[in-house]
């Protein structure tokens, strides 16, 4: 029988596709299509592989199969922080140790109790597996030993100051926190080759809720665990989902007429004339924003046009803020995303817990113009720095152009972008775009002179985004970096480094934050553009009690680490 990749009926016939993947369709239960979750996702090549740290695995299930410490909430002002794991956690007085207390009861699937010999063993694997796994390089960097008093309480003795420690790498939130996994399972691995996928042995064996039915190129279907612990010991509820099915290497115009039909329930973010079009064709979708725009909520990815700073011209300030001045946002927002979004002047999204750090900072925004589009500021930057308009209208010096070639991911950006260029253009850059599938790569490196990337830094406090323009980071051009931005500064270095050793709640923070960010301001390393939206279709055919700005108790994504709450959240439409 030809394997077909969806067919409307999955959660009823099943029909195996004769893969190498893990489990049988044939042998799976039967589940009514009204307490299952069908969800489309991007890609789903490591369909063989269950091991959360080897870099570039793209596995759905990870993020709510390996419980953390701690679930944080960017989207309300309070309350953010979800103890799960953990019940709680001390520093010492210089933040160079942290006590961390396990709620009791924990258990892995298999019945094992879930320890502070996990916490440790996972984080010692990491440290000794550094750079090779992800996370390990931070472990290493950061971690002096791990002692585990007892069962249920672990102490983390830290190389330096580190308030953060526990926020930044066992707490879920976008895509940031380590993945804990069972000592008893993992210690006669090996975490580079491991892939932990076996259903015949029981593997994964995790801590969720959910337990793996089947793994194969086209779908991975999860099925719920009655013996959960969260349920068993009363802390949680059974989730109502039953099955979860992903379906990958959909596109934007499959998704919509799957949503039309209701044969899908959640995907991947649509951009703003195809999320517009589901809205219209079918009354049972709605978004973060109901069925208004901007059809989706703030993510903590906002884009900027980023240089490569060691480069000419983009080496020199002026010429960065020319750049600037020739930018309307405005209009990057109505005709790119057709009005559904908003632009920003500062590098942060515009989250509750950050709006106090934001604020204080206002007044710099007016003092250097940066909302200033003023393409004659431009040209008055352009000639004072000794360029002039060729017959074309273009930006020359030296018989050369200010070649503005912007890289950006496939896919991402190509709805505003275009837009872009041509405000750059009409202020006599020799700007275009390129879109290129190793687009990270030529950034990484720097080949990318200029690019559009998302600053996936700050949720909380405006310490993570900052510490990304640091100098540490900066290599030649050639050497790969992960963070590209190639600026130095050694007056801002040092704010920055104070910022990381005083605490989030700290008021000390607050001048800290400022006197960095009017350096930054000042020197404009990379260009704020917009908020990041993810626009994402919540079908309520058969699922409701979606995450929502009225009801906002997690983002809805399917795909990053905080998920787990939400499909908690979920309740059929109908019983």
């Amino acid at each position: 029988m030809k394997c077909r990749m969806l067919g409307l009926m999955l959660w009823l016939t099943l029909v195996s596709c004769g893969g190498s993947g893990a489990g049988s369709p044939a042998s799976l239960p039967q589940v009514p299509r009204n307490r299952t979750l069908i969800l489309g996702i991007n890609f789903m090549t490591d369909y063989d592989s269950f091991n959360p740290f080897i870099l570039g695995i793209e596995s759905p299930g990870f993020d709510y199969l390996f419980e953390p410490l701690y679930f944080y909430n960017a989207y309300v002002e309070q309350d953010n922080i979800i103890p799960w794991i953990a019940t709680g956690h001390e520093f010492n007085d210089d933040y160079t140790e942290v006590t961390i207390h396990i709620r009791p009861g924990v258990t892995w699937s298999d019945g094992h109790p879930w320890t502070a010999h996990d916490l440790k063993f996972t984080v010692d694997m990491l440290r000794s597996h550094a750079p090779e796994l992800a996370f390990s390089t931070d472990m290493d960097t950061w971690v002096k030993n791990v002692d585990v008093p007892d069962s249920l309480t672990a102490v983390i003795a830290l190389k330096a100051p580190n308030p953060r420690f526990v926020f930044s790498y066992f707490t879920y939130n976008f895509g940031n926190g380590i993945h804990i996994v069972p000592k008893h399972i993992w210690e006669d691995q090996d975490p580079t080759l491991f892939k932990n996928l076996n259903l015949a042995q029981g593997f994964p064996v995790v801590s969720g809720p959910y337990r793996l039915a089947l793994s194969e190129p086209l779908q991975r279907i999860w099925d719920v665990r009655h013996d959960w612990w969260a349920v068993t010991t009363g802390f949680q509820r059974t989730p109502k989902v039953e099955r979860i099915i992903y379906l990958p290497q959909g596109n934007e115009n499959k998704w919509v007429q799957l949503f039309i039909n209701n044969e899908m329930d959640q995907c991947t973010d649509l951009r703003p004339a195809n999320i517009k079009a589901l809205l219209d064709a079918n009354p049972n979708v709605t978004t973060w924003s109901g069925r208004e725009s901007p059809y989706g909520y703030r993510d903590w990815w906002p884009p900027v046009l980023g240089f490569n700073n060691l480069e000419a011209p983009f080496d020199d300030a002026e010429i960065r803020w020319a750049v600037n001045h020739a930018i309307d946002r405005e209009q990057l927002v109505e005709v790119g995303w057709q009005g559904a979004g908003e632009y920003t002047l500062l590098p942060f999204p515009d989250f509750p817990p950050l709006k106090k750090y934001t604020s204080q900072v206002q007044d710099l925004l007016v003092k250097y113009g940066v909302n200033e589009h003023n393409p004659g500021k431009t040209a008055q930057i352009m000639q004072r720095k000794g360029w002039a308009l060729d017959e074309e209208g273009l930006w020359v010096r030296d018989g050369q152009r200010v070649k503005m070639p912007i890289v950006v991911f496939p896919g991402l950006f190509q709805d505003f972008t275009p837009v872009l260029v041509q405000q750059l253009r009409k202020a006599g850059f020799d700007a275009s775009f390129r879109m290129y599938s190793d687009a990270y790569t030529n950034i990484s490196l720097g080949r990318a002179r200029a690019f559009i990337m998302g600053i996936g830094g700050s949720v909380r406090d405006p310490y993570f985004t900052l510490r990304l323009f640091h100098s540490r980071f900066v290599e030649p051009t050639g050497t790969p970096t992960p963070y590209y931005y190639r600026w130095s500064n050694a007056e801002f270095d040092r704010l920055v480094d104070q910022m990381g050793q005083v605490a989030p709640d700290d008021p000390a923070l607050i001048p800290l934050f400022r006197q960095a960010m009017e350096i930054w301001i000042a020197e404009m390393p990379a260009i704020p553009l917009l908020q990041w939206f993810h626009r994402i279709p919540h079908n309520q055919t058969y699922w409701t009690n979606w995450p929502s700005a009225q009801n906002p108790y997690m983002n809805s994504a399917n795909w990053v680490r905080t998920v787990l709450i939400v499909l908690l959240g979920l309740e059929p439409t109908q019983d």
